[in-house]
């Protein structure tokens, strides 16, 4: 019997990479460590966490991280035998005085109060190893849901 949702719990922004017979399944996270979850599930319904992606602070510190930011938007990507898990990260939103009237809170809101998240990627050969995830990789693009494109990693030979 397949219930919904198929991932019950707090599992925002899935993400679902098929493999073979095998699928596997990332989350959001935002500022809670370790981040990223990676699930595996055979039949879509009975899932499994078998690691994160980001597990070490070397790869990410979010001491400083606001309540609501963090980690956003995950993309599970495989490529020729790799891992790829693309995200950005959310550190700070800006602050308005209690008495801003809700004009004025749409006028600050197009002012960008929010510190514009940035994009990066970790890979790793081994996705059930969770010490085998890279430090992470700058994406230099702004925004959330990042991806990686392949295309960029081939070589003309």
């Amino acid at each position: 019997m397949i219930t919904n949702p198929i991932l019950p719990g707090f599992n925002p922004d899935p993400t679902i990479c098929r493999v073979g017979q095998d699928y596997y399944l990332a989350t959001s996270t935002f500022e809670y460590f370790p981040g990223v979850p990676i699930y595996h599930s055979r039949d879509l319904i009975n899932w499994k966490v078998i690691g994160h992606a980001l597990n070490r602070p070397s790869q990410l510190n979010m001491r400083t991280t606001d309540p609501g930011g963090g980690v956003w938007a995950p993309t599970l990507r495989y490529h020729r035998g790799r891992w790829y898990m693309a995200a950005c990260c959310v550190w700070k939103f800006g602050r308005l005085p209690v008495s801003q009237t809700p004009h004025r809170l749409v006028e600050a809101h197009k002012q960008h109060l929010r510190v514009k998240p940035r994009g990066f990627f970790v890979f790793t050969d081994n996705i059930w190893d969770d010490k085998a995830w890279s430090d992470p990789v700058p994406i230099d693009l702004l925004g959330i849901d990042q991806d990686v494109s392949f295309l960029c990693f081939e070589v003309a030979s």
